[in-house]
C-alpha cells in the first residue's frame, strides 16, 4: 500500500468512525472524490495535512458539517413508503392521540430527516387528523434530525422541486403548498412548517449520552442504519428505545435488520408493513419520564414544543387519505448504487444526476427528452433505461415505462428491481400471471444474494428487505409499487 493510499485508508477510517458509514470502509473510490474535492477547497498538500485540519478546533469543526454533508446524501420526498403512512394515519396516530388526550402532548422525532420531507408529511397527516376528531389545544413538537447542515438548511427553507413531490396530486399540491417558481419549485405552507423543528445531530452521539433525549411518543427511522456496522446497530437502537416513552411507536424502513429492533422493541404488523412498539411500563404520560438508572442520558434542552392552535381550516381533499400510491427510499445517509453498478460508471453516474436534477427542477419532460438523447448514443447504459422508466412511470406514460424496464431486463438478465417496477405495471394492465411470473424471478434473484447486498437501482434496498416486501404482498395483497422504496431517489 502507497504512502498515499495508506492516507487515504486513515480519512476514511476517522470518517466512518465519527459517521457510522460502516459502508465506505471497503469502498475507498466512492469517498476518493469528495475528499479530494473538500482537500482542495482548504488548500491541503495532502491527506495527513487534512487530518490535522479536521482536528483543528472550530475550524475542523466547521470542516466536519461540509464533509459530512458532502458524504451523506439523504434523498426524499414526500408520503414515502405510503404503506407506512396509511398506518400512521389509521392506527398509529389515533392510538396516540387516544392514549395521551387528558395531557395533550405529543412528541415525534424523525431520526436522519434529510430534505425534511418525512416530518412534514407527519406534520400533514398529523393536522388534518386532529382538524377531523375536533381536537384542539395539542402541544405539537415534531424534531427532525440529520448530520447533514446542508439537508437542514433545505428543510428549514421547505421549498422543494417536482421530484420530491411527484406522488402528490394537483390538489394536494395547491392545498398544501404555494408555489415559489411556477411549476418548478413550491413552498410548504406555514401551518405545517410551524408544526416541525430541525436540529443538527450525529446519531453516532447518542451511546456517549449525547443528542436527543425524548422522550418520544413516535420515532422514524428509516432506512437510516442500513449502511453501519451490525454492532453499531444494535447498539443505536437500544439506545432509540430508551429514548421512547412506554409504548411508543417506532416506523423503521424495509432493509433495516429487523432482528435488532425486535431484540428492544414489540413487533407490530400493520397491513403492508412492520412497526415496533416499546413494552409497557406504565399508563399515559407518566411514562414519559426520561430513562434512569445508571448510564442514562443526561437530560439536554429541549426543542421548544409548537401548540397546535384553533386550525381554523384545512382543506377538503386533505381530510382524505393523504399517503402517495408509490414507494420510496432511503433517508438518512446513503451512498449511490447506480452509480457504482453502471458500465460505464463517471459518465453514466454524471448524466444521471444531471437528469435528477432536471426532473427535480419541474422540468421532467426535459428529463425524459436526455434520457433518449443519451440513449441514442450510449444504447447500453442501463442506468438511463432505468431512469426513463421510472420518470415515465412518474409521468403516468405506462407503455413507455414497461418498454424501458424491459429494455433493462434485456441487456441487465439479473436486475431485481425492474423485474420488479415491470411487475407492478403490468398488474395494472390485467396481465396477472406475468406479474407473478416476474416477482418470482425478483425473489429467486434475491434469495441468491446475501441479504444485506444493496439492490442495483434500489436507492439503499437490500436482497433481504426486498424478500421482506415481497412476502407482504403475498401476505396482504397489497400493491407492490406500494411497498416498494423510491429506486430513482438513489439515482442522484
Amino acid at each position: 500500500m502507497s504512502e498515499v493510499s495508506a492516507g487515504l485508508r486513515r480519512v476514511i477510517s476517522v470518517i466512518t468512525a465519527r459517521t457510522g458509514l460502516h459502508y465506505y470502509t471497503d469502498k475507498p473510490a466512492l469517498l476518493e472524490k469528495i475528499i479530494a474535492a473538500r482537500m482542495a477547497a482548504l488548500g491541503c498538500r495532502g491527506y495527513l495535512d487534512y487530518l490535522e485540519h479536521l482536528n483543528d478546533g472550530a475550524l475542523g469543526d466547521a470542516e466536519w458539517r461540509e464533509l459530512e454533508s458532502a458524504v451523506t446524501i439523504g434523498e426524499t420526498f414526500f408520503f414515502r413508503y405510503a404503506e407506512q403512512f396509511r398506518a400512521l394515519e389509521a392506527t398509529i396516530l389515533p392510538e396516540l392521540l387516544a392514549r395521551l388526550r387528558t395531557v395533550r402532548v405529543l412528541r415525534i422525532w424523525s431520526v436522519g430527516c434529510a430534505n425534511g420531507a418525512e416530518p412534514y408529511s407527519v406534520a400533514i397527516v398529523l393536522r388534518q387528523l386532529l382538524e377531523r376528531r375536533g381536537e384542539d389545544g395539542w402541544t405539537i413538537e415534531i424534531l427532525g434530525t440529520d448530520i447533514s447542515t446542508r439537508a437542514l438548511d433545505q428543510a428549514r427553507r421547505a421549498e422543494f422541486g417536482w421530484w420530491a413531490l411527484r406522488d402528490l396530486t394537483s390538489r394536494q399540491r395547491a392545498d398544501w403548498f404555494v408555489p415559489v417558481v411556477e411549476g418548478r419549485t413550491w413552498r410548504l405552507k406555514d401551518c405545517y412548517r410551524q408544526m416541525v423543528r430541525f436540529r443538527h445531530a450525529n446519531i453516532m452521539d447518542l451511546p456517549h449520552g449525547r443528542g436527543q433525549v425524548g422522550p418520544f411518543d413516535l420515532v422514524l427511522c428509516r432506512n437510516v442504519l442500513i449502511y453501519f456496522d451490525p454492532v453499531q446497530v444494535a447498539r443505536l437502537v437500544r439506545e432509540m428505545a430508551q429514548r421512547m416513552t412506554a409504548g411508543g411507536w417506532m416506523l423503521v424502513g424495509h432493509s433495516e435488520p429487523m432482528e435488532q429492533f425486535e431484540n428492544f422493541m414489540q413487533p407490530v404488523r400493520l397491513p403492508g408493513t412492520m412497526a415496533f412498539r416499546t413494552r409497557e411500563r406504565g399508563e399515559g404520560r407518566a411514562a414519559h419520564s426520561p430513562v434512569g438508572g445508571p448510564g442514562a442520558a443526561p437530560r439536554l434542552p429541549a426543542v421548544p414544543p409548537r401548540p397546535v392552535r384553533a386550525m381554523r381550516h384545512v382543506p377538503s381533499s386533505a381530510r382524505g387519505p393523504v399517503a402517495g400510491p408509490t414507494g420510496e427510499a432511503p433517508d438518512g445517509p446513503v451512498a449511490d448504487p447506480m452509480a457504482e453498478g453502471t458500465r460505464d460508471g463517471g459518465r453514466e453516474a454524471g448524466i444521471l444526476r444531471t437528469i435528477r436534477q432536471l426532473a427535480d427542477s419541474g422540468a421532467p419532460r426535459r428529463a425524459v427528452g436526455m434520457c433518449r438523447e443519451y440513449l441514442r448514443r450510449a444504447p447500453m447504459a442501463v442506468g438511463v433505461y432505468f431512469m426513463l422508466g421510472i420518470l415515465l412511470l412518474a409521468l403516468g406514460e405506462h407503455e413507455g415505462a414497461v418498454e424501458g424496464f424491459r429494455r433493462v431486463i434485456y441487456l441487465r438478465r439479473g436486475h431485481v428491481m425492474a423485474r420488479c417496477y415491470l411487475a407492478h405495471l403490468l398488474e395494472g394492465t390485467g396481465a396477472a400471471e406475468d406479474a407473478r411470473r416476474l416477482r418470482a424471478q425478483a425473489r429467486e434473484l434475491a434469495m441468491c444474494l446475501s441479504a444485506t447486498h444493496v439492490l442495483e437501482g434500489g436507492g439503499g434496498l437490500t436482497a433481504g428487505g426486498l424478500l421482506r416486501i415481497l412476502q407482504d404482498k403475498e401476505n396482504h395483497d397489497a400493491g407492490l409499487l406500494a411497498a416498494l422504496p423510491d429506486i430513482a431517489s438513489g439515482l442522484s
